[in-house]
């Protein structure tokens, strides 16, 4: 600490009427006002007391410490000029007295009149968790419990306002001295807390030359909240409470970490906090972390008699970059420590005020885990004649997302090392703090055992856990014979013959007449010199013409690449030149860029309908026959050849050889040819335990030809002896096709685009009810037109959301959706198919604990063979796979984020390439989607991140619901009441559709931009105040923010509001409108209409609201809300030094 925190004893400021707040105790006093009372902002001290203690005499001992300390007799009020403490002349603290011993209580063992452990925990736990009520006092409960014969616990409860932990131990050290009836007492006070203000005022006003305001603003610049991966939604009002783990490292252990600490020349508790600081880069995937830790501000000469809240928080951000050993990082704790501890005159509050960030009230702001050490040893009160020992409490609360406590052993001459995970209820469950608390002790362990071992090398996924993944991923199943999909083609072919196997609006086909036409074209494609492995493009839309096309190919040994003639040509041209291919086969003319590609161009010929079945039933309505087709080419150059009649020799296609080559979207570049096995394929479609398709089975391949999707539509039919049922590629693809596909052709499975499946459920959620199974795939599943389905009446025999990408063959996972909870805001993509694993990573190629957010990795026999011609790209993105059981098995990095879910499944939370810092936080745009796509309002939308003049901002794209039109103001307050402030976008731009790729799924090239220098919503759409309360309440915002520029829809903190101001505003809501509303109102709904509303309620009901109805919304984020306080008085003392200097 800094010389000028060194205070010398002052007169004692007892009677002194209305005192100032330190930045703690007005974070304090705040809280109690916005939120109800709660333990967490208690601190309590037992003591077991055995002998002959005389409870009068205890009781005149507190009455003599009360009087001792004025700030056991402060009440804490404000009366329009800010929160202020007044110190009573006395105070009564009645010395509570609880009879529990045998007798008297129920429950008690009368062999040796003693309570059980359980029923006085449950007694302390209540008497210390009972509200303070801060207004009138007292702020201070002894309670003594008599346990049996000569035999009771002492329970010292304080609010943190007034006491913190040391301030207990001061008390029970006095206690004992007045119960002992020590002729002399304690020794006269040389501190009093009213002491530190003026330290705080002087730091206050000497902080812009002290390099301790640089250090911290260097320190915390472009600080990221920690984003730990919790459980539950983390909910606007937190109970506080905790589940608690602990764990005891044993002697030779603990030795090793204190043997290391000495090596390293830091103190011990820098070698746990090195395992606190790793954990949290583990589960957070960060290497740059933050966590508090607590120190004592008291002075130094008193700091053994001083009484007070003197507790505070040191931050230490730690940087674990670059792969450092653990030893490397027990250096850098000490360092990060040692500089903070060189500048901790600047307290936590005024860090708060000063680089705090937004008002989110569900979180600790700046750090949201903490870590601390205490000793094994607290004397508590202790007298002649007595036995004493002091209790441990059960930590029921914590104020913080995560918090350690190391407690050393050492000081108890046990030698080992204890520590407490105490974990968010609100969070997480309870098998979360089990895999933290064993992933904790690991650490600890690595660092006693292997310190120089890098810190990513250390395995957090416990070995139970491990065995899990292991078992989950045990998806091994023999394929069936032959492994190859014309192989199975053919075995259909030969058993069913006669089974309808192809049908569009042109005809329908036999496997028998399928397999002639088919096997005419792999004839002339081996004549052409189709070699196998060798890729074949076919230029043709979706139709019975383009299945036979594949068909051909793959038995003639080559891969097919659909070129749709509608994508643009350029695309089509790279296609071709990227995969390499070795001819063209064309149904209709061939366009003339085609000729120059340097191949043989074939053309199928209308001689080939010959083998249609005519004489089957045609299809009637929208979907019947189209106009025929376009007379064959007679003449033309010579490599244009007509596909001849004639036997094909066996196959020759192999497992491993390619089946199809499908390009990627080409979202992060340009386009890389996919090149996937047959094995790949088949095990898709085949031999599966998601789906079981057969004969009598109807498919629709309605998907985009040249995405992989084709591969279940299509070789999902013809390799199980189903039928595929071909939608028309040459007209545009929308619901009310899909309707009518539905509703005529009656197929019993179907996959859609998420967006295709919310268009069709909007229109009519019970059209999907004759489907045995539908998948909707590409996109995340939408939660609200889910239920929708689910609950309309008529749901499909099996819903699935089918997630995989084209590296992997359509599917890696699938999800069976049979139920949905209305606060579900996205749906698991569910666990893995059969011959397919899945391995959640971090950065450093280490499985991460369940419930952890990491990479996807899949293995398996769906495993693309890489990108054709692109060695590099491929080395990049296919991994060999060290978790597989035999050599050469390839992983295929995804770049989506994930996380296991207790059962195994997978929950997908975004692309990692996608996520966004706005304001240094790690946004995933679908949260705010989700948040957006909540109501009937909004049929479609899609969040993206845009650079505005240098500015980093969210840009939502809306579609309304049919019918309905909500403003942009509408939706943001909608999402100010869902969202943290950071998660609202800056700009909603309204449109009719979104655009869409040829694959059917939103196209965010194809966006709107938002030019440079583009208002915002908020500004563009400006609503003035529209009744007689909003005007009102329009004059009393303006008189306090001192600004005229805003809207009924604009929120009060995000136009320069800030809890001084809001307590000024409630204050003149009083004063002027005759209504009393709770302070936490203005939190609650922080725009002016919903502010509106809540005065009209409040005045209708002819009463203000009383304390005891204070909504429960209780949070330690207000600690950036109390610190305004000091911003707002430090801003006008520089205007006086500005206005004295002139």
């Amino acid at each position: 600490m800094h010389d000028d925190l060194e205070t010398r004893p002052t007169a004692r400021s007892a009677g002194a009427p209305r005192l100032p707040l330190s930045h703690g105790q007005k974070r304090l006093w705040y809280l109690e006002q916005i939120a109800v009372a709660a333990p967490v902002h208690h601190v309590s001290a037992a003591t077991l007391i055995e002998g002959p203690l005389d409870a009068g005499r205890l009781a005149s001992a507190l009455r003599d410490c009360v009087s001792r300390h004025e700030l056991l007799r402060s009440s804490f009020d404000d009366r329009g000029d800010g929160p202020r403490r007044t110190v009573r002349a006395t105070a009564d603290v009645p010395l509570r007295q609880l009879d529990l011993k045998a007798g008297s209580a129920p429950g008690t063992d009368a062999r040796d009149g003693s309570v059980p452990e359980a029923e006085l925990r449950g007694v302390l736990a209540e008497e210390s968790g009972r509200p303070f009520d801060l207004g009138s006092g007292p702020v201070l409960r002894a309670t003594l419990v008599h346990t049996g014969e000569e035999r009771h616990v002492l329970l010292l409860t304080a609010h943190r306002i007034v006491a913190d932990r040391a301030s207990l131990t001061v008390l029970e050290h006095e206690l004992a001295c007045h119960h002992a009836a020590l002729s002399e007492g304690p020794a006269q006070l040389p501190f009093s807390y009213a002491d530190r203000m003026p330290v705080e005022r002087a730091v206050l006003e000497r902080e812009i030359r002290d390099e301790g305001l640089s250090y911290w603003k260097r320190r915390l610049a472009g600080l990221p909240p920690l984003d730990l991966p919790v459980d539950r939604i983390r909910p606007r009002t937190p109970t506080y409470r905790a589940t608690g783990r602990g764990l005891l490292l044993d002697a030779r252990h603990a030795e090793a970490l204190r043997r290391l600490a000495r090596e390293e020349g830091v103190p011990a508790w820098t070698v746990p906090a090195v395992a606190f600081a790793v954990l949290l880069a583990r589960w957070t995937g960060r290497h740059d972390v933050v966590f508090g830790t607590p120190v004592d501000r008291r002075p130094p000469e008193s700091a053994r008699t001083a009484f007070g809240p003197y507790e505070d928080l040191l931050l230490l951000r730690v940087d674990l970059t670059g792969r450092p050993s653990l030893r490397e990082a027990v250096r850098r704790v000490a360092r990060t420590r040692d500089e903070a501890e060189r500048h901790a005159d600047v307290s936590f509050g005024r860090l708060v005020q000063l680089f705090g960030q937004d008002r989110d009230l569900s979180r600790h702001p700046l750090c949201q885990a903490v870590f601390a050490v205490t000793g094994a040893r607290r004397t508590g009160f202790t007298a002649a004649g007595l036995t004493t020992s002091a209790l441990t409490l059960d930590d029921a609360t914590v104020p913080y997302d995560l918090q350690c406590t190391v407690t050393n052993g050492d000081d108890a001459g046990r030698g080992d090392l204890g520590a407490e995970l105490c974990l968010a209820s609100d969070l997480w469950l309870p098998e979360s703090a089990d895999r933290m608390a064993t992933a904790f002790r690991a650490l600890l362990t690595a660092l006693a055992e292997t310190p120089d071992r890098r810190i990513g090398e250390i395995p957090v996924l416990s070995p139970e856990d491990r065995a899990r993944v292991d078992a989950w991923n045990a998806t091994d199943r023999p394929l069936p014979e032959p492994a190859t999909v014309d192989g199975l083609f053919l075995a259909w072919a030969e058993r069913t013959p006669q089974a309808l196997a192809l049908t569009d609006r042109t005809g329908t086909w036999t496997y028998a007449r399928l397999r002639g036409r088919a096997e005419r074209v792999g004839r002339t494609l081996i004549a052409a010199g189709v070699t196998p492995d060798s890729v074949v493009a076919l230029h043709m839309r979706r139709s019975a013409d383009l299945v036979t096309g594949m068909l051909g190919v793959l038995l003639a040994g080559g891969a097919p690449l659909v070129l749709d003639p509608g994508h643009p040509e350029e695309r089509l041209r790279f296609m071709a030149d990227d995969a390499e291919i070795s001819a063209v086969l064309s149904r209709a003319e061939p366009p003339a860029w085609l000729h120059g590609l340097g191949v043989p161009v074939l053309r199928l010929t209308d001689a080939e309908h010959d083998s249609a079945d005519t004489s089957a039933p045609q299809r009637q309505g929208p979907l019947a026959a189209g106009p025929a087709h376009d007379k064959p080419v007679a003449a033309g150059p010579e490599h244009v050849r007509h596909c001849p009649v004639g036997s094909l020799p066996r196959s020759r296609s192999h497992p491993v050889g390619l089946a199809a080559v499908v390009h990627t979207s080409g979202s992060t570049g340009r386009p890389k040819a996919v090149g996937i096995p047959h094995r790949a394929v088949v095990r898709l479609i085949t031999a599966t335990d998601y789906i079981s398709i057969g004969p009598g089975d109807v498919l629709l391949h309605l998907g985009d030809p040249a995405f992989d999707i084709t591969a279940f539509e299509v070789w999902g039919a013809l390799c199980n002896g189903a039928r595929v049922d071909v939608l028309p590629g040459d007209e545009p693809l929308g619901p009310d096709e899909v309707l009518a596909a539905l509703r005529e052709l009656r197929p019993t499975i179907a996959a859609l685009t998420g967006t295709l499946f919310n268009r069709v459920a909007d229109i009519d959620p019970r059209a999907f009810g004759g489907l045995r199974h539908l998948f909707v795939v590409g996109e995340v599943m939408d939660p609200r037109r889910t239920r929708a389905v689910l609950h309309g009446g008529a749901p499909p025999g099996h819903l699935h959301n089918g997630y995989g990408p084209s590296e992997n063959a359509t599917f890696s996972t699938t999800h069976l959706v049979d139920r949905l909870s209305e606060d579900t805001l996205s749906v698991p993509i569910g666990s893995a198919l059969t011959n397919t694993t899945l391995h959640v990573l971090d950065q450093d190629l280490g499985p991460v604990p369940i419930g952890v957010t990491g990479e996807l990795y899949v293995g398996g026999l769906g495993v693309a063979r890489g990108y054709l011609g692109r060695p590099g790209h491929t080395a990049e993105r296919f991994l060999p796979d060290p978790f597989a059981s035999g050599p050469g098995a390839l992983m295929y990095r995804t770049g989506d984020l994930v996380r296991r879910l207790p059962d195994g499944a997978l929950d997908f939370l975004g692309r990692a390439d996608q996520q966004v810092k706005i304001r240094g936080y790690r946004i995933e745009p679908g949260e705010v989607e989700a948040a957006l796509l909540d109501r009937d309002d909004v049929r479609e939308c899609v969040v993206r991140a845009v650079d505005i003049a240098g500015d980093r901002r969210l840009v939502a794209y809306v579609v309304p619901g049919p019918g309905l039109r909500p403003s942009p103001p509408e939706l943001l307050g909608r999402l100010r009441d869902r969202l943290p402030s950071h998660m609202v976008p800056g700009h909603v731009v309204m449109l009719d559709e979104l655009p869409t790729t040829p694959s059917g799924k939103i196209d965010g090239r194809a966006l709107p931009g938002i030019a440079e220098g583009a208002a915002g919503p908020s500004d563009a759409d400006t609503v003035p105040p529209r009744t007689a309360t909003e005007r009102a309440l329009w004059e009393i915002w303006a008189d306090a923010l001192r600004v005229r520029s805003f809207g009924v829809h604009d929120s009060f903190f995000l136009v320069g509001g800030h809890s001084l101001l809001a307590s000024m505003v409630r204050t003149s809501v009083r004063e002027r409108l005759g209504v009393a509303l709770p302070l936490r109102t203005l939190f609650d709904v922080p725009t002016l209409a919903g502010l509106a509303v809540e005065v009209e309620r409040a005045a209708g009901e002819a009463a203000a609201v009383p304390a005891s109805a204070r909504a429960d919304d209780d949070s330690e984020q207000l600690d950036g809300l109390v610190a305004e306080l000091e911003r707002l008085a430090e801003s006008r003392r520089a205007e006086k030094r500005a206005g004295g200097a002139a």
